[in-house]
């Protein structure tokens, strides 16, 4: 007697078909699965007996041998216990066969409840690409499966509801798909949003910080902001999301994925906010890059499509520092231990701030720096150059003066400045262009992702221009990859200004961010 259900297995964003295969042959009376499985897939034989004989099924003396198809593949889940239980429930003629279009998910409690499983989301999404029609797994995923369209998601309780479901003695209904409105660009921020936005209006001076983020946001590039404690490297940063236009729904899915496979996505996070993600300098290099025994993403993955904030970059360890060059660069990180080796997206805007030395007031001007110039150039080496060299602006956030500050407080005044609608509004301009311009290029989501190929297919310097820029390339002895991030970042202050080409003066303020005065 042969049964066979399906499953599927996460090895990063990759879906894997598992086929489960369950024999009852002539022997001692024993549950055995092969197939490569692991210790947590080798004791799920306990937890399954458990469940079964909780409701009230008695399992057959007979040998059971439990095949995990393809067994070159090494299988972790613990989501295999239901459709293992399901086939069993088959050769014990309990429930009918299980239709070859549905694919089961769900770990069992030894009372025969359904858990909720990690990596539900990406494990939906492949099984809607693979062609079946149906998904059936625990209720408490159910907000998850809510997330995908064309496909129908089963929410169940336990091994007795799933009995009787698929006997048809009782209908579940399925879960109800959020509506794809629910990702529209011109959807209404949240409240965390409007937050960051009014501490955005709150930061007095600053505006050529404030344009430095004007321009981060419009062109995915990473931002470097130093100067003295107090002068607000911590709130530009903070407000730096506000700007940021929302998630569609195809990154929306990609960013829940890899949340969903962390088992850090909740109810709370299903918004159309991009996420943002602020990390302390104790950080490991492991939660920093992904890994560890299940070679989960690590925080660069879960701020894919959004920020990920580094305050006090120089305090944190060099190794860990260096591990960002990589995915800075390819957009992506590769993981790779005895375990196997797996790879994540990681396009991830990086915003840094750090103070200018040790005791944090060189160039300050109001108090006196105590740190001789030895210390100065230590701290300030702790961030190697090929790691500044993967930054497309650099901003010095000086003091405001007092004046200034008591400004905030008096009688409003007529601004030539720029309000945060309407700089939310520029950007969103700008990123449509981008989107129209990369529309053959599903790869490219913001200038920052170009390379060198792309920057000369789509980067249109007047002659004034590139004349302007090889003089101060030359002066300035900028390396090739600077030569080419001083371009994207004028094409995005171009996009900004909505004009087709680039002009001396964008390549003028792009060159100012170049380097810190």
């Amino acid at each position: 007697m042969l049964a066979t259900t399906f499953s599927a297995l996460l090895h990063g964003l990759e879906t894997i078909k598992i086929t489960i295969e369950i024999a009852l042959t002539q022997g001692l009376p024993t549950l055995q699965i092969v197939g490569l499985p692991s210790q947590t897939v080798a004791e799920s034989k306990e937890r399954i007996t458990a469940a079964l004989i909780s409701c009230g099924i008695k399992p057959k003396a007979q040998r059971t041998v439990v095949n995990l198809a393809p067994a070159d593949i090494r299988k972790t889940s613990s989501a295999f216990e239901l459709p293992i239980a399901a086939g069993l429930l088959q050769l014990y003629g309990v429930i009918p066969p299980v239709p070859s279009d549905t694919l089961l998910l769900g770990e069992l409690s030894l009372t025969g409840e359904l858990k909720p499983i990690t990596g539900a989301l990406p494990l939906i999404l492949g099984a809607q690409k693979m062609g079946f029609k149906q998904v059936v797994l625990p209720t408490a995923n159910s907000d998850e499966a809510a997330l995908v369209h064309s496909i129908t998601c089963i929410p169940v309780e336990n091994v007795q509801q799933f009995i009787q479901f698929f006997k048809k003695e009782i209908w579940i209904e399925p879960v109800r798909s959020r509506k794809a409105q629910h990702y529209s660009s011109d959807s209404a921020l949240d409240l965390e949003t409007d937050l960051k936005a009014a501490l955005f209006e709150e930061i007095v001076g600053q505006e050529q910080a404030k344009r430095a983020l004007e321009i981060a946001a419009a062109g995915g590039h990473n931002l470097y902001l130093v100067g003295p404690p107090g002068t607000g490297k911590s709130m530009l940063a903070e407000s730096f999301a506000a700007l940021l236009p929302p998630l569609e729904e195809a990154e929306a899915l990609e960013v829940y994925s890899l949340h969903s496979i962390a088992g850090k996505l909740t109810t709370q996070q299903l918004s159309s906010q991009r996420p943002f993600r602020k990390i302390h300098h104790t950080t490991s290099q492991v939660g920093l890059i992904g890994g560890g025994t299940q070679l989960i993403p690590g925080e660069i993955s879960l701020a894919h499509r959004g920020v990920l904030f580094m305050d006090e970059l120089p305090e944190f360890p060099r190794f860990v520092l260096e591990s960002l060059r990589q995915p800075l660069e390819s957009k992506t990180i590769n993981l790779s231990r005895a375990s196997g080796t797996v790879q994540y997206p990681a396009n991830f805007t990086l915003v840094a701030a750090a103070n200018p030395c040790p005791c944090g007031y060189k160039g300050s001007q109001k108090r006196a720096c105590v740190c001789s110039e030895y210390h100065q150039q230590q701290y300030q080496a702790k961030i190697s150059g090929p790691l500044l060299d993967r930054i497309d602006l650099k901003v010095w956030v000086g003091e405001v003066s007092i004046m200034s500050l008591g400004q905030k407080f008096s009688a409003p005044t007529a601004s030539s400045q720029q309000t945060t609608e309407q700089i939310r509004s520029n950007i969103k301009a700008a990123r449509q262009l981008q989107k129209k311009r990369f529309i053959e290029y599903p790869h490219l989501s913001t200038n920052a992702d170009m390379s060198t190929q792309e920057i000369k297919k789509f980067c249109k310097l007047e002659p004034a221009a590139r004349h302007l820029l090889i003089k101060k390339a030359e002066a300035y002895n900028l390396s090739a990859r600077q030569y080419f991030r001083v371009i994207k970042v004028a094409q995005t202050v171009a996009d900004l200004n909505l004009s087709e080409e680039i002009k001396s003066t964008y390549i003028g303020e792009a060159l100012e961010f170049s380097s810190i005065n």
